[in-house]
């Protein structure tokens, strides 16, 4: 159910939707939670586009000034491998 619940928030491809599975992401209940969330985030197909990747980067950024420090510290965590990902691929 958890999984399912985060692929919803996320299909909607919003910020505050996002925000939302990256504060649970930051304290999940137990490790199967940790495991569903992740799971849910690492493989939303809406960011295998570039137009879906560039979104993210932007929301990902964006939280990463939120009031919540769960929420900063998992959009920083997130980002970061993405950032290094695209760097790579530019000439």
């Amino acid at each position: 159910m958890t999984q399912e619940t985060s692929e919803a928030l996320l299909a909607r491809g919003d910020i505050r939707r996002l925000r939302t599975v990256l504060a649970a992401l930051s304290c999940p209940a137990d490790t199967w939670t940790l495991d569903q969330l992740s799971a849910a985030v690492d493989c939303d197909p809406n960011w295998m586009t570039e137009e879906g990747e560039s979104r993210l980067i932007q929301q990902l950024q964006e939280l990463m000034a939120d009031d919540d420090a769960g929420v900063r510290s998992e959009a920083e965590r997130l980002l970061k491998p993405i950032l290094r990902h695209t760097q790579s691929r530019q000439p």
